[in-house]
């Protein structure tokens, strides 16, 4: 190359950088540059205690974890108590939440990263309030869409924006909220294990029962009380799915008791009785396509120290709410004593059951 050449050369590559570096402050604000890498809230981690409030809103609606003398629970349902994890996660995670990379400046691309603003036309994005007791906003955010990392090589996290501000961000962290009441609430509702269970009854709505207990934990299986002559159970351990139909509960939703009515002909119960004395009884519903329940606890004579101490915390956590429940955990609850029988002419190994049991239509509600 000639010596006039290189220096035609080098003067192209000093007015391509001139060009993109004023691209670059074209699009970005230089001072927005200078805060990558810093904490997005820099102040928050020194008024996290302060936080008593939690509100969240997309296109969808409106949503408020709030916390009281009991601690954390969601407005939209009747101050039923959030996961304490999740309300970490909003909390923690926001103020430790790193500004990574600046991003577009321009409203008609904020759609592409998903930070436009919340009353937009088809908006995808959430927007977070902190707020402390009196109201005042501690922090508030625009949360877009995420950016997942599938190599060590990439960094993950999420685009972001201030409210009322033009600069948006990659930033790296921990952190998300949502507007489904799902997302905050605890669902966990009973945990009680098969190992446990002493005996388990159904009531179908036309009173029709079906019972099943074991001598002691150690039996291996339970025993149907009252099996018809001849009739024969699909294996020695089929009763066994009743015998855990209250272990690991969940809601799907949840709502005050007294918005249920529990009366009427469509009513069907089940209870279990554990080896230490604690009884668990609940009553199941139709209502408005949905199948709800309401538990109660209470010991029954000689009961250990440890029933009494389970009857009072499922009562304390329990009582005053109804729960609508996954359709396999109801179909559970309710087992008739056909589910656990094999069909007159059924060849032995054919597990496959057809029976009314696993439709919920005598409740009124359409399976889901």
């Amino acid at each position: 190359m000639t010596p006039l050449a290189f220096r035609k050369l080098l003067i192209v590559t000093v007015l391509a950088a001139v060009v993109a570096l004023f691209s670059v402050f074209g699009r970005f604000d230089p001072a927005t540059v200078e805060k990558a890498g810093v904490l997005m809230f820099p102040d928050l981690s020194d008024h996290v205690n302060e936080v008593t409030e939690i509100h969240v809103r997309d296109g969808e609606g409106t949503l408020t974890v709030r916390r009281g003398e009991k601690g954390w629970a969601l407005d939209n349902k009747a101050g039923y108590p959030a996961r304490d994890d999740r309300v970490r996660t909003a909390i923690i995670g926001l103020s430790e939440l790193a500004l990574s990379e600046p991003k577009t400046r321009l409203p008609e691309r904020y759609a592409d990263l998903q930070v436009e603003d919340v009353e937009a036309d088809e908006s995808k994005s959430v927007e977070l309030f902190l707020r402390d007791e009196d109201g005042g906003d501690l922090a508030s955010v625009i949360i877009g869409r995420r950016k997942f990392s599938y190599t060590d090589l990439a960094e993950g996290g999420l685009y972001v924006r201030r409210p009322g501000e033009a600069q948006s961000w990659f930033a790296t962290g921990e952190f998300g909220a949502r507007t489904d009441p799902i997302y905050w609430l605890k669902t966990r509702i009973l945990d009680l294990p098969r190992e446990e269970v002493a005996a388990m009854m159904t009531v179908q709505p036309d009173g029709t029962q079906l019972a099943i207990s074991k001598a002691s934990p150690d039996t291996p299986f339970f025993t149907v009380a009252d099996l018809p002559e001849g009739a024969r159970l699909r294996s020695p351990g089929a009763p066994d799915q009743l015998g855990a139909a209250m272990d690991g509960l969940d809601l799907a939703d949840v709502a005050p008791v007294g918005e249920v009515d529990f009366s009427g002909d469509n009513l069907a119960r089940a209870q279990a009785k554990t080896f230490g004395g604690l009884v668990v009884d609940v009553d199941m519903v139709g209502k408005d396509g949905k199948v709800w329940a309401r538990f109660a606890a209470s010991t029954a004579t000689q009961a250990t120290a440890e029933a009494v101490r389970q009857s009072q915390d499922i009562n304390a956590r329990l009582s005053g709410w109804a729960y609508q429940i996954k359709d396999y955990q109801i179909r559970n609850l309710r087992m008739p004593l056909a589910a656990l029988l094999k069909p007159e002419g059924e060849e032995d190994g054919d597990d496959e059951y057809e029976g009314e049991f696993m439709d919920l239509r005598d409740f009124g509600v359409t399976p889901q």
